[in-house]
């Protein structure tokens, strides 16, 4: 594909973006090889839009207090992902949701990806938070994990898939609900304050049990079919 083809492409990708200042968002597609390719992506790209379209319309309903609660400049989500189309991935490098809506995002976006790219690999390089892992443990099921960086109270450390057991995925869902569940009144406390947030549609963090205690996970890379496991 030639350079100005290129270039026309990233154009229009974020001339759709811009028309919609509630989100922010980052669209790449790379390795285009052939028409199949080319139809694919115009194909996602019109039901992207769409998407968009009904965020911003849901974002409209808001009240001005829950807008309020958004991000800088009225931002109420923060998505950015990458289509390898070479290598057949999804790089998921952000999604991020700032305030209360009746809005499924991963859910809506999931379901386009799947239109139109079942055969790829859903990759994200840095899953950081508890609900956005736990909606691709329900919806995709037990991803690989390719690594993960922890925290204790004495180090950080960066621990490969490999060393894991192979429900670790799961687990990390059990053990981080065991510790927002803990009981004695700062742990409660602890709890009420990170399920605000994540009724806010934020994240809050997740906790891993193994032999080093408990420690908590800064972020993990992890791959899954888009078709499910």
């Amino acid at each position: 594909m030639e350079a100005k083809d290129q270039n026309r492409i990233s154009d229009s990708i974020r001339l759709i973006l811009d028309k919609r200042p509630c989100i922010r968002a980052s669209v790449e597609f790379i390795g285009e090889k052939n028409l199949d390719d080319l139809k694919r992506r115009d194909n996602f790209q019109e039901e992207i839009s769409c998407l968009f379209d009904r965020f911003s319309e849901a974002y409209g309903r808001l009240s001005e207090e829950a807008k309020a609660g958004c991000g800088l400049c009225g931002v109420a989500a923060d998505v950015s992902f990458k289509v390898d189309m070479e290598k057949g991935e999804v790089v998921l490098d952000k999604l991020y949701k700032y305030c209360i809506m009746d809005f499924h995002l991963f859910t809506e976006l999931l379901q386009i990806l799947q239109s139109n790219f079942a055969d790829y690999i859903l990759v994200v390089p840095s899953l950081q938070g508890f609900e956005l892992a736990r909606e691709i443990q329900r919806f995709l099921g037990t991803p690989w994990i390719e690594c993960i960086y922890l925290k204790s109270d004495r180090h950080e450390r960066l621990l490969s898939g490999k060393l894991l057991p192979n429900a670790a995925f799961p687990e990390i869902l059990k053990d981080t609900q065991k510790h927002y569940e803990a009981k004695g009144e700062t742990q409660k406390e602890r709890y009420l304050r990170e399920k605000h947030l994540l009724d806010l549609g934020l994240e809050i963090s997740m906790y891993f049990w193994g032999s080093e205690g408990e420690e908590e996970v800064l972020w993990m890379y992890v791959e899954i079919p888009l078709s499910g496991n």
